[in-house]
């Protein structure tokens, strides 16, 4: 077989690969609950400051359905610990609702990220909670996370992001 023949069978395989991985992909999209908060922290620089903390506000639509609480943190593999400590707290307007300290684990004990991503970015998944939550109808509520290392300005945190998704009844 000519070689040029062999090269467009090879690039027509390659179209239907990256075809099928794109079905695929827009299947599991399609799939995937509705998210009822979504809201990107970015900090300039990569650069945390312990008394600058990340603040979601929010009002339930639907006080019947249950939300999922969730947080993605992403950050470079430059980043100087292998963990990264939270204070989390969720206030209405009747006080204090939740709170918490986790302990992300960034690395495991050999130094190797874990997450996802490629090259300098790693992304981190961390839920709030232990399961889906209802929220009272008719109240604001108020996330704040700060970190809780001793650095006064962290480095190597890019960004996080909070995302609440509705859970099926």
């Amino acid at each position: 077989m000519p070689f040029l023949a062999q090269k467009h069978i090879k690039t027509a395989g390659n179209r239907l690969v990256l075809g099928l991985f794109s079905l695929f992909f827009l299947f599991m999209q399609s799939c995937s609950p509705t998210p009822v908060l979504d809201e990107l922290t970015t900090f300039e620089n990569n650069r945390w400051h312990m008394d600058s903390a990340i603040t979601v506000q929010w009002a339930p639509q639907d006080a019947e359905k249950p939300v999922f609480m969730g947080m993605y943190v992403r950050h470079l593999v430059d980043y100087p610990y292998n963990n990264l400590y939270l204070f989390r707290t969720i206030r209405s307007s009747q006080g204090v609702e939740y709170s918490d300290t986790v302990n992300i684990a960034l690395a495991d004990d050999l130094g190797r990220w874990n997450g996802t991503g490629m090259s300098t970015l790693k992304t981190v998944f961390a839920p709030i909670g232990g399961g889906a939550v209802r929220f009272k109808g008719n109240e604001r509520y108020t996330l704040s996370i700060i970190h809780g290392m001793r650095d006064t300005v962290l480095t190597g945190i890019q960004d996080v992001v909070v995302k609440f998704e509705q859970a099926e009844n």
